[in-house]
């Protein structure tokens, strides 16, 4: 056995710095990946930071939205009420018309009535 080992010897050797800069290439992966890791934290708090940012920012906007919606709900109640009024005065304003005409159709019927009257009363005055 001891023999077979002092035969494998030289080949080992040989190997030693195959396995040497095997070694080494595992430890600088290693560091390589530790700095690649450094780097995606960086670039996750970066990003991170930029989210926090758009998540402030895009509160304020759906806050301003939902002002403004208020706001619109406001006046969509304030435009209801005024059509409302104005369909009421409208209605007024027709019935007070239909008023109108027949006044006018009252006073001319009272205007004629008085004309003929004084037209019936003058001729019977003056021929008897």
């Amino acid at each position: 056995m001891w023999k077979q080992f002092l035969e494998l010897i030289p080949h080992l050797t040989r190997l030693l710095p195959h396995i040497d800069r095997i070694i080494q290439q595992r430890t600088s992966g290693e560091d390589t990946q530790k700095k690649n890791l450094e780097q995606f934290q960086q670039m996750t708090e970066g990003l991170r930071a930029d989210l926090a940012q758009a998540t402030a920012s895009h509160a304020s906007l759906y806050r301003q939205i939902n002002e403004q919606g208020e706001k619109m709900s406001a006046l969509a109640a304030d435009l209801h009420d005024s059509r409302a009024a104005l369909q009421s005065a409208e209605a007024r304003i027709a019935k007070l018309e239909s008023l109108l005409v027949t006044s006018r159709i009252l006073v001319i019927a009272t205007l004629v009535f008085a004309v003929l009257t004084f037209a019936g009363v003058v001729f019977f005055h003056f021929h008897r």
